[in-house]
This record gives structure tokens, sequence and C-alpha cells, in this order.
């Protein structure tokens, strides 16, 4: 697409806007980090207990893409959920050595505390937007995710 043809404002201040963006981010963990720490949690912690919730079955494999990170450093967090019952592997029916992951009912819970906030604060500001669906806010993150995980954005 060229510049003549793409149909975006040239006077748009997309510097502003990565900016928003950066600041929009913090702003929407910031409450989620404070109740991470009160389960004695980290933020990875937190991704895996998310992605799992909204992935159930997930392979090992599968979280190692969806996080881009090694297995070294999935292992030991991933052994504190387990120990902190949050979490649970079921071998895949069709090949034992595959673990698939599940959240324990305790898992389900503390993700669905940990989403609340940020569900709430979501609401509120999709309303006061003038987008109360969030449609369009919607369809800029699917691009965005898109380019790095369309496999697993298609399976939400």
């Amino acid at each position: 697409m060229t510049k003549e043809n793409s149909g975006i404002d040239d006077n748009l201040n997309f510097t502003r806007d990565l900016a928003l963006f950066y600041f929009g981010y913090r702003a929407f963990i910031k409450q989620e980090d404070d109740l991470v720490l009160s389960y004695g949690i980290r933020q990875v912690h937190r991704r895996i207990i998310f992605f799992i919730g909204r992935l159930p079955g997930l392979t090992v494999n599968e979280l190692l893409e969806v996080l881009d990170i090694s297995k070294q450093a999935l292992n030991g967090p991933m052994n504190d959920l387990k120990e902190k019952k949050l979490v649970y592997f079921k071998p895949n029916e069709n090949d034992k050595r595959i673990k698939q992951l599940y959240l324990t009912e305790q898992g389900n819970m503390l993700d669905e505390r940990m989403n609340e906030n940020q569900i709430n604060k979501m609401k509120q500001y999709f309303s006061e937007s003038g987008d109360k669906e969030g449609s369009f806010w919607t369809k800029v993150m699917e691009l965005y995710a898109n380019e790095i995980g369309e496999k697993y954005v298609n399976r939400l």
C-alpha cells in the first residue's frame, strides 16, 4: 500500500499513540501486578495461568510457543504452579508422551479473580470512549496478535 492510497491521515500523531499504548499497557497490568504479588507468584506465572485458562489442553510445547520462552524458563514457574495446586498435567489420549495443561479449580478461581479487575476496567473505558463493545480496539489488537500468534488467536 502506498502512502497516497493508504487512507491514513498524515497528521495523526503516531508517536503519541505509541506512547499511549505503552502507558496504557503499564496501567493495564499495574493492578494485576499487585494482585499477582499478593498470591506469591510473578508475572510469568500469571501468563501461564492466563493462557492455560484460555486454551485448556494446551500442550507444553504450545505454551512455550505462545509465551515465546525456553523450556528452562518455563520449568521453574510451572513447578511452582503445580506445587501450589494451580495447574495439572494430563497425558494426551492419543499420545501419552504429550502433556496437556489444565487449571485446577483453585487455578480457575485465581484466573477469574485476576481477570475481573481488567475486564471491568475495559468495560468502563470502552463505554467512556463511545465504543461500548470495544470493536475498534479489538480489531487493532487482533491485527497485532495475528502477526505472531494467529493459530492460537483463532482458538480463543
